[in-house]
């Protein structure tokens, strides 16, 4: 509002009538109206003079500090209302000021942001014609489907109780209106909104799908709430309703700030809540932080069970009530109050404040010498719901206790599926330990590879009613969860069971796909590449529990262009060559209770390899050649893969090269790999196998310790010294060293006319030196050690077929020396198969 309102001469022309006597009336002597020199006061019973609002005659009247009555423009609680020169606050008038017009709604504040009459009230409530802004009334939502609005969208809800709009951008506010009695609807689906107004009472607001929202304006005590497929949540949410009654939160927001007569009841996660006039906040959700500002004095906050605030800051008397938990409550002064059922856990008071509430915490239970406190016992409560959001059952369960799902009737042509909280089902078998919204999940049933492929192209769930035979990979294209309730999709194709994203389709991206209760597996073990196949895809949740997973190579093989996935696997046995292996960027994976077994019995064939493999780009075959570069690739990047209860067996066929348990490979980069809990099972010579150089900062850590690469167990290669184009090499350390091995037998490189100089001692202490070369794939180049330099604690493989230190063909060794303990093989050789 601009100064010159504050400053009018109240040359104001009232043009509606107004809704009370303009005569200043006189009352009795308890309480009076008194005019000292032309300034009229209102002296109370006690004496006193009316400060403030106060209502006479159903009138409302406002009186500045000294209890002079006000006239003009005023403004309170940051809204502005209009006093007539008798000082009556004007109500559903319009009002000329300065040569602007203004209208004043009826509950006395002026509008802004509104339709009345074939004019607009701006921001700073002017009237101009609605036909020369750029604000649009709604008449026609399809007309204005996937249109952009450059000024506000009026919506009027009195005329059409349920509007939708679709894919519509309004870059001003978006204003419900209405008579204040009709009850109306809107829904907004995946539209891009900078603000919402609602300036109606009985109204409400349902955002659904993709839709953005920065701020929402709660004028009147209308409701804001999301469906079952809103993914987002708001920046800030102002409570600005000027009527008493109750605005329920039930966004998720970053900020609420309420400066209202209404009571507030928070139903969706709140990062910070600011309370700037006096009222009651109902806490039935999570609010990180909560502020009582010293305008909100006798502000009432209620905590309710299962809910916690993490601080509440008190700048202004406040009175806490509730079971809920309050972590901290900063009372800055005087008058803070907590009831006795309260949690408070810590309390911090500003300097001079002698009143302030205690911690509260909860009892642990048991005595001490007398008779002692029962312990305190914890209820929490469960609401079982339907997929349309409407209740089915609320039950009270005691903390650590089970609950009884009810029956759940299943819509016409689907069958009962799962209990879900939010996109994973939840298991019925486990204590209950925090408030709870269970929803009932139903599915298709499918019973042969024609209806199992239509459904799964369908998304939604899917219920097996028996074993299904495919005789090619089921395409995922969009969110789906698939029910086995333990039966198997079995798999007739070479390729996989199901592929997820390389139809090239967008739809699985932030969506989720479920595997519960199922077998994949191939109808040959030696003949299907992987399980799962996923590319392609961006933000999608997958989640495998209570699954068993089996392929010959890639069990759950997550390839190009993957990124920041969720994967969450849980009860569930998975087994490949490799059980999982993954190009992903920026995904995080959760194992827990399962089982992975890496074997190439599977494979048929003795190549060994690792059963959880992360790789980068950089390092790969083309055709006959292998090309290798050691700078940090663009796939393989980021990913942090946590194991929780779990065994990781790395298994062989007896005869071949051995197993790895986790192999991060060339070009895995920043990879944060971390083992809890978890049992290996090991038949090789080492565990896990460091590719990717040291500068590419991987991690591994087992039970909370940084596994290092001198640890017995930990296998690092460095092959960066290596260039194809090269022909002389200076290699010194253990990792190098490995690195030649890796090189030669697991990537068979052909080095024919290459030197490669040790200049100096290598110390193998607590390595068992993979023997560089075997079987058919013979060292061929020339390794030479200079400046006297040698091998210092070398042990030798005795596995099979690795025996000694080298194998060669045509290749040289020139002044090897072996110094400290010497641990040769069953045939006590270093040298093996020395042919030139």
């Amino acid at each position: 509002m601009k100064v010159n309102k504050t400053k009018s001469a109240m040359t104001a022309l009232v043009i509606a009538a107004m809704l009370c006597s303009a005569a200043i009336p006189i009352r009795a002597a308890e309480a009076q109206w008194v005019n000292n020199n032309g300034t009229w006061s209102y002296v109370k019973e006690d004496g006193s003079k009316a400060k403030g609002w106060i209502k006479d005659n159903d009138c409302w009247y406002a009186f500045d500090d000294n209890g002079a009555m006000r006239t003009g423009w005023i403004a309170s609680n940051e809204h502005w209302y209009f006093m007539g020169e008798s000082g009556v606050m004007q109500a559903d008038a319009w009002v000329e000021d300065n040569g602007a017009r203004y209208y004043i709604k009826g509950t006395g504040v002026m509008a802004k942001d509104y339709v009345k009459d074939g004019y607009e009230l701006t921001e700073d409530g002017k009237a101009i014609p609605l036909a020369e802004s750029k604000s649009v009334v709604l008449t026609d939502p399809e007309a204005i489907e996937g249109e952009v609005i450059e000024g506000n969208l009026y919506v009027d809800v009195t005329t059409a109780k349920a509007l939708e709009l679709k894919g519509v951008t309004v870059k001003g506010k978006l204003v419900v209106i209405g008579d204040n009695q009709t009850a109306g609807k809107l829904t907004i689906t995946d539209s891009k909104i900078e603000a919402i107004s609602t300036q109606t009472r009985n109204t409400e607001v349902v955002l659904s799908g993709e839709t953005e929202i920065k701020t929402i304006v709660l004028e009147e005590t209308a409701v804001v709430t999301p469906d079952k497929n809103f993914k987002g949540e708001v920046e800030k949410i102002e409570v600005q309703s000027t009527t008493k009654g109750e605005v329920v939160i039930e966004v998720p927001a970053q900020e609420v700030s309420t400066r209202t007569y209404a009571s507030v009841d928070i139903q969706a996660p709140v990062e910070s809540l600011e309370v700037k006039t006096d009222t009651q906040i109902k806490v039935n959700a999570d609010v990180k932080n909560v502020v009582v500002t010293e305008s909100a004095k006798d502000t009432k906050v209620e905590v309710s069970k299962g809910s916690t605030v993490g601080t509440l800051t008190a700048d202004a008397p406040v009175s806490i009530d509730g079971k809920g938990t309050i972590n901290k409550v900063e009372a800055n002064v005087d008058g803070v109050e907590a009831g006795k059922d309260t949690v408070i856990k810590d309390v911090e008071t500003g300097k001079d404040v002698e009143q302030a509430p205690e911690v509260n915490k909860p009892s642990t239970g048991g005595s001490s010498g007398g008779s002692g406190s029962e312990p305190s016992i914890t209820y929490y409560t469960v609401t079982f719901k339907d997929m349309d959001g409407n209740t089915i059952d609320t039950q009270t369960v005691e903390q650590g206790k089970l609950v009884t799902a009810p029956v759940a009737v299943a819509p016409d042509g689907m069958v009962f599926a799962a209990w879900f909280k939010g996109d994973k089902r939840y298991d019925l078998t486990k204590p209950v330990k925090e408030n709870l919204v269970l929803t009932a999940q139903f599915g298709v049933l499918v019973d042969n590879e024609d209806t199992l492929k239509a459904a799964a192209a369908k998304g939604g769930n899917i219920v097996l009613k028996n074993d299904i035979q495919v005789n090619a990979k089921v395409q995922v294209s969009t969110s789906v969860n698939i029910f086995g309730d333990d039966h198997a999709i079995i798999s007739n194709s070479n390729n996989s069971v199901i592929s997820m994203g390389d139809d090239n389709s967008t739809e699985l991206n932030n969506g989720t796909v479920g595997l519960y209760d199922i077998t994949l597996k191939p109808t040959d073990k030696l003949n299907m590449e992987s399980g799962i196949y996923i590319c392609n895809v961006k933000g999608t949740h997958l989640i495998i529990d209570n699954t068993s997973i089996f392929a010959s190579s890639y069990t759950l093989n997550i390839f190009d262009d993957a990124s920041d996935m969720t994967v969450d696997i849980t009860d569930s046995h998975i087994e490949g060559w490799a059980a999982i292996r993954s190009f992903s960027n920026n995904s995080d994976f959760t194992i827990e209770r399962s089982y992975l077994v890496g074997t190439n019995i599977h494979r048929g064939y003795g190549n060994a390899y690792s059963t959880i493999v992360i790789s980068g780009k950089h390092g790969y075959y083309s055709g006959n050649d292998y090309y290798i570069n050691y700078i940090p690739g663009t796939l393989g990047q980021k990913n942090k893969l946590t194991f929780i209860d779990s065994t990781i067996e790395a298994n062989i066929d007896p005869g071949s090269q051995p197993q790895k348990v986790l192999s991060l490979q060339y070009g895995a980069n920043e990879n944060n790999v971390k083992f809890i809990n978890t049992k290996f099972i090991n038949e090789g010579s080492y565990w896990i196998l460091v590719q990717a150089p040291k500068k590419c900062n991987n991690s591994v850590s087992v039970n909370g310790s940084e596994v290092q690469t001198d640890d017995h167990w930990f296998y690092y290669t460095d092959a960066s010294w290596y260039n194809e184009n090269d022909s002389e090499f200076t290699i010194n350390t253990p990792e190098e060293l490995s690195g030649l091995s890796y090189l030669v037998n697991d990537k068979n490189i052909d080095l024919n006319g290459k030197t490669i100089n040790i200049s100096g001692d290598i110390d193998l202490e607590n390595i068992e030196m993979n023997t560089i070369g075997y079987d058919v794939t013979k060292f061929n180049g020339t390794l030479k050690f200079t400046n006297g330099a040698g091998l210092v604690n070398f042990v030798a493989d005795d596995s099979e077929q690795l025996l000694g230190f080298i194998e060669c063909t045509t290749g040289k060794v020139l002044n090897l020396k072996i110094n400290g303990n010497v641990i040769t093989d069953e045939s006590g050789n270093i040298i093996n198969s020395i042919e030139d």
